[in-house]
């Protein structure tokens, strides 16, 4: 050692310390010289201190929670394009959405990584255009509407569970946490259709708020699912119960078995994908794309129509005609989807919900052209969901919960341009099916108006459900969930 400090003109580990540090000053000062005037990316508006680096996100992230607002405000000063990181360019105009979440006919697109979950090889963490798109194929017919309609029946065995369960609480005066029972049927519903088993969370007492395994990882469970809900799905889709539904494939045990899983280990993709430890990758993403944000949205969107009577009476008179039946049998969601009103109560709920996040796609394979500027391929360009959505051009009085401005002469069409809850393009959510026809018979089951109970809110406000903090999709300040009474 010390022939090298004498080689390097140095005599003590203090002084080799100053002089990495030195050179990491010297780094660093180029690499912000780079990114300011050298970057092709430079000449792009915004503030310089963002451009430089991303410690400025990280500091609001960490301590403040309030990017989203920072950067509508960066917009409002800067205009519709800023660089919103060293190499990232972000985008307020609804009418380039479908230029940058482009369909794969239109131009080949790459995901951006998404950090810290550990299911790289999952499909929503995959980031190249072509592995994407081989490891979507197998998935798109089984997911597509047509054939949920034909495996719906795990929905109707739930809504009856479901349905049972409330009537059986009625004047207990023994409130109910809707929040734990939508993230429980949620969470059944996506064990029964990936696997072929459900987790039976609905049946479990109180619906199952408390699941815990000890072998993932508390960020990842922090992160899907707040209150410690539905742990057990994750032992159904871990691993173990992958190389079981595998076993049965081999042997030619699962040709009546129609699961998600059964169906991508008879498809033709290559060996590889089909490695338990990818497709247990493929579990825990289903799981949490699947099972809370559908919860979520049904969280938020009961507790507007419970909050809001004149909207809980016209959708109670507008399912009359649907729903009459519903003790023998219940209704196929095509049937129930065309109950406008109820379209617009969980459209006005998707819209509120406050994906705060901003998503974007990277062109692989041309620029692309914004007003005056050129973006270079490659280069990571995102838009918020959040500011679509809440922009009061589109949407009077935004932060209102207002089912009427999707119906009659209020609809603008400028709306559905801006309304991008499932994203759009060659990524879109390959569930959305799957999440519509549970929202749909959920909501026109708790508010037909031929039941035999009543739900009103227990104690709980607008703090515990109103999104407010920055999260992937929002988090509410209070922790009391969904309340309800049944009488």
């Amino acid at each position: 050692m010390g022939a090298l400090y004498e080689r390097l003109g140095l005599q003590s580990n203090g002084q080799l310390l100053q002089g990495l540090a030195a050179l990491a000053v010297v780094y660093y000062i180029a690499l912000v010289a780079y990114r300011l005037w050298f970057h092709p990316l430079a000449a792009f508006p915004g503030p310089k201190l963002i451009a430089a680096s991303t410690w400025y996100e990280t500091v609001c992230d960490l301590f403040y929670q309030d990017f989203p607002e920072r950067l509508s405000k960066l917009h409002q000063r800067y205009g519709p394009i800023i660089r919103v990181a060293p190499n990232e360019i972000h985008i307020n105009d609804a009418d380039y959405y479908l230029e940058v979440f482009a369909s794969a006919a239109k131009h080949r697109t790459d995901g951006i990584p998404s950090l810290g979950l550990g299911i790289d090889a999952s499909l929503g963490s995959t980031v190249g255009h072509e592995l994407h798109q081989m490891r979507r194929k197998p998935l798109e017919k089984f997911l597509a509407r047509q054939n949920i309609r034909r495996i719906q029946s795990c929905i109707h065995g739930g809504i009856r569970t479901l349905d049972r369960k409330l009537l059986a609480a009625k004047d207990t005066g023994v409130p109910v946490r809707l929040d734990h029972a939508f993230t429980s049927f949620t969470g059944d519903i996506i064990g029964e259709i990936a696997c072929g088993e459900s987790p039976e969370l609905l049946n479990a007492p109180n619906f199952a708020p408390e699941c815990v395994t000890q072998w993932v990882p508390a960020a990842l469970i922090a992160a899907i699912f707040p209150n410690s809900t539905g742990f057990k799905i994750l032992q159904l889709l871990g691993a173990t119960r992958v190389r079981k539904i595998a076993a049965e494939v081999e042997k030619g045990d699962s040709h009546e078995r129609g699961s998600m899983f059964h169906q991508l280990l008879r498809s033709n993709i290559p060996d590889v994908e089909k490695h338990p430890d990818r497709l247990a990758d493929e579990a825990v993403s289903f799981l949490g794309a699947g099972a809370y944000p559908t919860a979520a949205t049904l969280i938020f969107t009961v507790y507007n129509i419970l909050s809001h009577p004149e909207v809980e009476a016209r959708l109670r008179n507008d399912l009359a005609g649907v729903m009459t039946d519903f003790d023998d049998h219940v209704p196929d969601f095509v049937d129930v989807e065309k109950v406008e009103y109820l379209v617009a109560c969980l459209k006005e709920g998707l819209r509120l919900l406050r994906i705060f996040r901003r998503k974007g796609r990277v062109s692989i394979d041309k620029d692309l052209a914004y007003q005056q500027w050129t973006i270079p391929k490659g280069t990571p360009v995102t838009l918020s969901v959040y500011s679509l959505h809440m922009d009061p051009k589109v949407f009077p009085d935004p932060c209102k919960y207002d089912p009427e401005r999707w119906l009659g002469d209020r609809y603008n069409p400028q709306m559905d341009r801006n309304w991008n809850p499932f994203s759009k393009g060659s990524r879109i959510c390959i569930g959305m099916h799957v999440a519509w026809a549970q929202m749909y018979l959920i909501l026109a089951t708790l508010f037909r108006p031929n039941k035999q109970y009543r739900l009103s809110l227990g104690d709980c406000d607008d703090s515990d459900i109103y999104p407010v903090l920055d999260n992937e999709f929002g988090v509410p300040e209070g922790n009391r969930g969904l309340v309800a009474m049944v009488s």
